[in-house]
């Protein structure tokens, strides 16, 4: 029976749809529970499912692409696995033991890594019905959803699928169920790249529990939004018009077709310098983890977490154990600042430094006013913000210190305070003028497009000149050579009065819930809603009523007000009818 046009997209959607659901379940019976023998063979074979489903999609696929030619062109990383299933499933049938490729595996030990290699292959199938999904029902396309709404809602799911995860028996010990409120409130701090916890990630949490926050680190630092485009692109489906729109308001990319290519460079360099900090953190932590597996583990979850600006550790006390190792903390630092930098100032630094190299006359390689502002405001509080820091815990909780580790502790906190979140030094010895500066530093943030939260140091510049020419008597604002635009000026009034607003409110609310000490309680609330995850010891004896308010906090950090309002809102237009003007005096 030969298939009409129309039928084939439809047969190859519900095999997709059916094999993604056989590989998420078999995943979840397998790895998110503790299975007998029964669950196991239900697990696996659900998971053989799942393959032979995909290996039928795919020479669906082929027909529907016309020739092999150009189908082994267009999807060459779904043929390559393709291959690699058919030798896998051709072993099995033929019978490991007398084939070339089980002596192979045998040879080469190599058990576990087939374990992980169909895990991974279930995984990547689930992956492509994800990115499927909204493109096999056709009233997807029908809805008219904006931009910013769908990254509220894209951000809204990824919580309540970590959640889920989270909840699952496997994810923390036998011993210490986890509550439905408790695994929100971490798959919140997790997807907001926030680090507040409710209970300690390294003993909490089993090695499944800890790789789902892993997971959800990386989606929410990086952006589940980019992390499915660079997938459609791998898969050879491109991204269409709705997919580039949307990246581009969230990565500030000034023409569509420049959206592909930046996702591409965004995913290469942040796997290429989290693999960098994984290695130098597994060197670093050579004489607290011997254990390679471990250790291993142990460097790569901190990397991901450093450089998305996370805060999480699986240490119980963060960071403070590893105060005098140069090489960790240095490499935790550089990670932390790269990550709140932003994808597309270092992208334009690099881009500088290369020019400056090669041909330093050439005008191309210069930096624009949007970077210029964020490593020049970025620099100052970074220097300011350490300065003040070694001077006013120099005799406090610095004292009795060599020199050389008053100064990198101080400067370490000044940087993670600004959205990371590790701490190297006990936060209750801090004085109060310490911890107030720690708050103003929190509140300010990183750069915008980057993996930190806060009001942005844009933001910072641009309300800073808005002050400087107001008490100049001038009537335009102006950055250096440049003038900025007044919606830019407005838009960084409202981040900044929104902000201490919402701030205002829940210090407000969480005094009354909680009953605790004013200071704890801002800084409980500066650290959520700058998606920082420093705590004076507050989260841990928050009520419900305030661990729903502090992940409401850190979801409305994570995605700023102006995101916020743009999904509830909608586009902004100028009202047709004018009013008369009005003068109220003030000061």
């Amino acid at each position: 029976m030969k298939l009409q046009a129309t039928e084939l997209p439809l047969l190859r959607g519900g095999i997709l749809a059916t094999a993604g659901l056989c590989g998420l379940a078999g995943i979840l019976l397998e790895h998110g529970t503790y299975p007998g023998e029964t669950t196991i063979l239900v697990a696996r074979g659900l998971s053989l499912c799942a393959v032979l489903l995909f290996l039928g999609e795919q020479v669906l696929s082929w027909r529907n692409l016309g020739s092999f030619k150009k189908y082994t062109r267009k999807r060459w990383p779904t043929f390559a696995l393709s291959v690699l299933l058919v030798l896998e499933l051709t072993g099995a049938l033929l019978g490991r033991e007398s084939t070339w490729m089980a002596a192979a595996m045998k040879s080469l030990h190599a058990t576990e890594l087939t374990n992980a290699y169909l895990l991974i292959i279930q995984l990547y199938i689930v992956s492509v019905f994800a990115v499927e999904l909204p493109h096999m029902q056709q009233r997807f396309a029908r809805w008219r959803v904006r931009p910013a709404l769908a990254f509220v809602l894209v951000f809204l799911v990824l919580l309540i699928c970590g959640t889920g995860l989270l909840m699952l028996p496997r994810a923390t010990p036998d011993n210490q169920p986890i509550t439905l409120l408790d695994a929100l409130f971490t798959s919140t701090s997790a997807v907001c790249v926030t680090g507040l916890v409710v209970r300690d990630t390294g003993s909490g949490f089993t090695i499944f529990g800890q790789t789902v926050i892993l997971v959800l680190i990386q989606l929410g630092g990086l952006g589940i939004m980019s992390l499915t485009a660079a997938l459609s692109l791998l898969l050879g489906r491109g991204i269409g018009v709705r997919e580039s729109s949307l990246l581009r308001e969230v990565f500030h990319v000034p023409m569509m077709v420049e959206v592909g290519r930046m996702v591409r460079i965004i995913i290469l360099m942040t796997l290429t310098i989290e693999a960098v900090g994984s290695v130098l953190l597994y060197q670093g932590l050579a004489g607290n983890l011997p254990a390679t597996g471990a250790r291993l583990f142990h460097a790569v979850f901190h990397s991901v977490s450093a450089f998305c600006n996370a805060g999480f550790s699986l240490f119980s006390d963060s960071l403070m154990n590893h105060a005098g190792q140069p090489l960790v903390m240095g490499t935790i630092s550089g990670l932390l600042v790269i990550g709140g930098l932003g994808f597309g100032v270092v992208i334009q630094i690099w881009a500088w430094l290369k020019g400056r190299l090669l041909d330093r006359r050439n005008k191309k390689h210069r930096l624009d006013l949007h970077t210029q502002v964020v490593v020049v405001v970025s620099v100052f509080l970074l220097v300011g913000g350490g300065l003040l820091l070694t001077l006013l815990e120099w005799n406090h909780s610095l004292a009795g210190q060599p020199v050389a580790l008053k100064m990198s502790q101080a400067f370490f906190q000044s940087a993670t305070c600004r959205t990371a979140g590790f701490n190297s030094m006990d936060l209750n010895l801090l004085t109060p003028a310490s911890l107030f500066l720690m708050i103003i530093l929190m509140f300010i943030g990183g750069a915008p497009g980057s993996t930190a939260g806060g009001v942005k140091v844009t933001a910072l510049a641009i309300v800073w000149a808005n002050i400087r020419s107001v008490g100049r008597g001038v009537t335009r604002v102006r950055l250096g050579r440049w003038e900025i635009e007044q919606v830019q000026v407005q838009r960084s009034m409202l981040v900044l009065s929104a902000g201490l607003v919402v701030a205002a409110v829940s210090i407000f609310i969480l005094l009354i819930t909680e009953r605790q000490d004013l200071l704890p309680t801002v800084f409980e609330v500066f650290s959520a809603l700058g998606t920082v995850g420093l705590s004076l010891g507050l989260t841990a004896k928050l009520s419900v009523a305030g661990k729903l308010l502090v992940a409401v906090l850190m979801f409305m950090g994570r995605l700023g007000p102006l995101t916020l309002a743009a999904s509830l809102v909608g586009r902004l237009a100028e009202p047709r009818i004018r009013f008369p003007k009005g003068r109220i005096l003030i000061g």
